[in-house]
């Protein structure tokens, strides 16, 4: 399973379309940038980056609060109560320009004042060039890959196409990733999570095997690998990597025990001299150790 966000995607979304539809466009931004400011998700980071290019400063906020997986809401002086994210979150009664906004691959953060619905911030972050490389090879391999994201199922789709992953989980908050693994796992599978962020930790400690890339501390410390380019092409490197040692140390336990079978009858039967004893079992830890290093040579 891998987190779409930063391990498919750059994760370095941008905002490609303000959409205001009721007051200015100015308004729309400042008010959205806000109530983002106290918010670390990189969605929320772009909304900043924006503001802060066209020079609209945050307004100050109270009584800033989180709603995972959904958005972040707060009071806005001289304004009112604003609400940023996920649109069927922020108001019942949405224009079609976000199914056509989601239709093109971007995520649509909605924006209300007051309950009223203000406009629509719509974001795009592009794929990862080697992405749809490491499902390809991922699958050669015979590892079935399955996209999970918090983002909507229109969205996830565009981008498990680009990706050419045929099975995918949208809408899943941070909070369920962890029983989206272990549901596997249940099945009989032996899960691997690859994230890259604090809200993948949970389905990290979850996994079998899982994968941080380039990740915060916390997904460091819940990993079993922590792989040092934001790159999904080297988890297809890990376990070739992995199978390729699982090989040396059965043929190492070959080596180890020939000489042991061969060597005690013989020994038993009188026919096995101390010296040549002496010899064999060295000549086990020779070939075990020169077996070893030829892993040396993996590429």
């Amino acid at each position: 399973m891998v987190d779409k966000t930063g391990t498919l995607t750059q994760g370095q979304p941008q905002v490609a379309d303000v959409v205001a539809l009721a007051g200015d466009r100015a308004s729309l931004l400042q008010l959205a940038a806000s109530v983002e400011a106290g918010s670390e998700h990189p969605l929320a980071q772009a909304v900043l980056r924006l503001a802060e290019q066209e020079q609209l400063a945050a307004l100050p906020v109270s009584g800033f609060r989180v709603e995972v997986g959904r958005g972040v809401e707060a009071s806005v002086a001289g304004w009112g109560v604003v609400r940023a994210g996920a649109p069927q979150w922020v108001s019942t009664t949405l224009p079609e320009s976000v199914a056509t906004l989601q239709a093109a691959g971007k995520t649509v953060i909605a924006v209300s004042l007051n309950g009223q619905l203000l406009g629509l911030l719509a974001l795009a972050d592009a794929i990862r060039p080697t992405s749809a490389q490491a499902v390809r090879e991922l699958s050669a391999m015979g590892v079935k890959v399955i996209m999970l994201t918090g983002d909507n199922a229109v969205t996830a789709s565009r981008v498990a196409a680009e990706a050419g992953i045929s099975e995918f989980r949208a809408q899943v908050r941070p909070q369920d990733k962890a029983r989206e693994v272990q549901h596997l796992r249940e099945q009989g599978y032996r899960v691997a999570m690859v994230g890259d962020g604090v809200n993948d930790a949970p389905a990290l400690a979850a996994a079998d095997v899982s994968f941080a890339m380039g990740a915060p501390d916390v997904a460091v410390e819940a990993a079993d690998v922590t792989l040092m380019q934001t790159d999904v092409l080297h988890v297809a490197d890990a376990i070739r990597l992995s199978r390729a040692t699982l090989g040396k140390i059965r043929q190492n336990l070959f080596f180890a025990f020939v000489y042991n079978v061969l060597g005690i009858p013989l020994a038993a039967l009188g026919l096995l001299s101390p010296v040549l004893a002496g010899a064999a079992m060295a000549m086990s830890s020779v070939s075990v150790v020169s077996n070893s290093l030829l892993l040396r040579r993996w590429k």
